[in-house]
């Protein structure tokens, strides 16, 4: 045991020297190992800082090689977006004659291998436009770079031809594909023969039924654009949406400038007939967005087109319905009804032209706005309203100097207008015929039956929902939508002022009736427009009616000065018979004319069947027969001229005075004495001169109607023959002459009544 634990005792010491010299071995390979350790994580952070510098090198190189790389697929776009519009031209070229009848374009554009632009070459130049602008950030933070200000041009200069190849994309493909508009496949869609009454309830059911664009029009809106132009169309929008149209901060972005009125009211700036109303419409967009520029200035082409097109195409069906017409004044009536039925038919395509644009619009605009862009979403909204306003502000435009100029031009509103050193200068009439005015009052009552009707419904079709988000109420294309109700409000109204005064300043003899006749026919032609006429007279002060709004009067006013005019045009024209000093019958000859026109007037609204102008609907319809006004005043007229026309036949009364029996001294053979003889001979011949005078004067004069006839002889009748009758009978029987008793009775009563039913010629 104790030789045991000997050895382990020296085992142990053995260990612990071991051990310590284990220590000391470890102590000094520390010592030669940490240096190795810090000069190995020096070698593995310089690796880093190497592989570093070579990423940022390569990075680099790649930003500096960004113009060379991404300049072919700019090029390649440029080169196929020209392409596209010379393609564009020759298409338009090729369908000239279809473009000027409005009918659709042939879209070829984008048949196969018209042009050699792909949807992914377009799709490269977006990638490449998305590359350019990081590519200008990354150098715009490396300013102290001596390569950063070339490296920046060339980048701009890139991007810039980007820009603008996308933006004449753009143009070709939103020109080429057409107008948002197609004819209806219906028949009966065709309103080249509707009347007035029609018109409105076609329009007015419609808008009852909230269906107004299926019955507006012979046009339906249609979408015109394919699936691969709509995808190539988004992707430029979504390219150059937000801030992708530009390069830098945004200060630097071109600055947008809106053409708008100041005190928010559109005013005509442009010649009548010019195919403008407004040169606010004239000028280019500039929205600081090119690519919707490029929209507006297309479509805003496109639609203009459209609509010119159709009112071309209408224009020439009236001129070949106008050489249809033989006589002239048939023509002339035809013709301004026409041309006001043809402005609200254009009225009416201008809505569907509207309504096509609004849904190109709402596909490819309403959803582009970038996320995450450095320009406000309130600022490109205003924008893209904007672009939208500059496109139908210019239809609207254009149907108001359309409906403008059918009141000038066909209407005539200029002629009774005119200043008096005007029309010495032109040497024109200065008035307008009664028919020819009461036509163009119709046609104005007519347009602006359409603009009452259609207006409120074209003004929500130019509106956006993000423009009344923005306080956008006053947009161009409001303001014109506006102007459309003012200005041909206060054209009809000019028309209604000179259909007075052609009344009163209608200064030709003519038939007897002639005059009343055309007046009859202007009430007639303008009582169907009722609401059209207190559209009027609620918004203007008119010269027989100062009241205006709810104090305004109806159309009875109108017609009340009417007659008023006519009735004193009728006794000028009667005092003139009378200050005829040459003719004996003048006097009669007046009272007649008014008797005959007062008559005439009576007549023609007295009829029940007067008022049915249209089976369509009679609300609207002005009916004069119910008018106590009209029946006191012209039946007084009627009857005061008749009996001052009868008191010339009342002279025959005061020749037949009586002979006392005790003034009749007979002779021996039961003959008068000469002196008693002479007492009836006196009366017989006396009667006899003025009879026979009156006869030949009143004889020949002319009277209406039969019915007139019959009533002027029945009152002539009475007014002397049966006097005359009872002196006859009474005298006759006496034996007054000796020799020419037969000469004094020559006009036996019943040889008087014969005579008298011989007066008078029919008209």
């Amino acid at each position: 045991l104790a030789a045991a634990l000997s050895s382990i005792e020296r085992s142990t010491k053995e260990g612990e020297r071991c051990c310590d010299q284990l220590s000391r071995l470890a102590r000094q390979l520390d010592s030669l190992t940490s240096p190795a350790s810090d000069a190995s994580a020096i070698l593995t952070q310089a690796s880093e800082n190497l592989a570093s510098t070579l990423w940022r090198m390569k990075d680099a190189r790649e930003k500096f090689d960004t113009v060379q790389d991404c300049e072919p697929a700019i090029q390649r776009l440029a080169s196929g977006a020209k392409e596209a519009m010379e393609q564009n031209s020759i298409s338009h070229r090729n369908n000239k004659e279809r473009r000027e009848t409005g009918d659709e374009i042939d879209a070829v554009l984008f048949a196969e291998g018209a042009y050699s632009l792909t949807e992914q070459d377009l799709l490269a130049a977006a990638d490449s436009m998305d590359i350019l602008r990081d590519a200008h950030a990354y150098f715009m933070e490396r300013p102290h770079w001596k390569s950063t200000p070339v490296t920046l041009r060339n980048l701009e200069r890139v991007h810039t031809n980007g820009v603008e190849s996308m933006s004449l994309l753009l143009t070709a493909i939103l020109t080429a594909c057409g107008p948002a508009c197609r004819p209806k496949q219906d028949k009966s869609s065709r309103h080249e023969h509707e009347t007035a009454p029609e018109t409105r309830h076609r329009l007015g059911e419609a808008l009852q039924k909230k269906d107004l664009m299926n019955s507006v029009g012979e046009y339906e809106d249609v979408f015109p654009l394919e699936p691969r132009p709509v995808r190539e169309i988004r992707a430029v929008m979504d390219c150059l949406g937000g801030d992708g149209s530009y390069l830098g901060p945004p200060e630097r972005r071109p600055k947008a400038n809106f053409n708008m009125q100041q005190n928010n009211k559109a005013v005509r700036t442009e010649k009548i007939g010019s195919g403008f109303y407004c040169n606010l419409t004239k000028t280019p967009i500039s929205t600081g967005f090119p690519h919707l520029d490029a929209y507006a200035e297309a479509r805003r082409s496109v639609a203009c087109a459209s609509l010119d097109g159709y009112n071309r195409q209408l224009k020439a069906e009236q001129k070949k319905a106008a050489l249809r017409q033989r006589s002239t004044s048939a023509k002339a009536v035809v013709d301004v009804d026409s041309a006001a039925r043809d402005a609200v038919r254009c009225l009416e395509h201008a809505m569907v032209v509207v309504a096509g644009e609004k849904s190109i619009f709402r596909c490819i605009i309403s959803t582009t706005f970038a996320e995450g862009s450095k320009i406000p979403a309130q600022e490109y909204k205003y924008a893209y309203v904007r672009a939208y306003t500059h496109v139908v502000s210019a239809v609207v435009d254009r149907v108001m100097d359309i409906i403008e100029l059918v009141f000038f031009k066909e209407a005539g509103i200029g002629q009774t207008s005119a200043a008096a050193s005007d029309i010495e200068t032109s040497g024109s009439s200065s008035s307008l015929s009664i028919r020819a005015a009461s036509s163009a009052a119709a046609a104005g009552l007519r347009i602006l039956d359409g603009v009452r009707i259609l207006g409120p419904s074209l003004a929500k079709l130019c509106e956006l929902s993000e423009g009344r988000e923005n306080g956008d109420a006053g947009s161009l294309a409001g303001q014109l939508c506006i102007s459309i109700h003012r200005t041909t409000v206060k054209n009809c109204a000019r028309t209604l002022e000179n259909l007075v005064k052609s009344i009163q300043n209608e200064s030709s003899d003519g038939d007897q009736y002639t005059l009343s006749s055309n007046v009859v026919r202007a009430i007639r032609v303008i009582s169907p427009f009722w609401s059209a006429y207190k559209s009027v007279s609620k918004r203007r002060a008119l010269p027989w009616d100062q009241n205006i709004a709810d104090d305004a009067l109806d159309m009875d006013a109108y017609i009340q000065c009417l007659i008023s005019k006519l009735l004193s045009n009728l006794q000028t024209k009667a005092k003139r018979y009378a200050l005829n000093q040459e003719d004996k019958a003048g006097s009669a000859k007046g009272a007649l004319f008014m008797v005959n026109n007062s008559y005439y007037l009576l007549e023609q609204f007295s009829r029940p069947s007067s008022a049915a102008l249209s089976t369509v609907e009679n609300d609207e319809i002005y009916c004069l027969e119910n008018a106590a006004w009209f029946k006191e005043k012209v039946g007084g007229v009627y009857q005061s001229q008749k009996d001052l026309y009868l008191s010339h036949w009342n002279i025959l009364r005061t020749r037949l005075t009586s002979v006392e029996k005790s003034d009749l001294v007979y002779q021996k053979d039961k003959l008068l004495s000469l002196e008693s003889g002479r007492l009836i001979k006196s009366r017989f011949s006396t009667f006899n001169e003025d009879f026979e005078e009156l006869y030949q004067m009143h004889c020949p004069l002319k009277v209406i109607d039969e019915k007139l006839r019959g009533i002027l002889q029945n009152d002539v009748y009475n007014a002397f023959l049966p006097r005359y009758t009872e002196f006859f009978e009474k005298f006759s029987k006496i034996q007054f002459s000796k020799k020419n008793q037969e000469s004094y009775l020559k006009y036996p009563p019943m040889r008087v009544q014969i005579l008298i039913k011989d007066l008078y010629e029919i008209l």
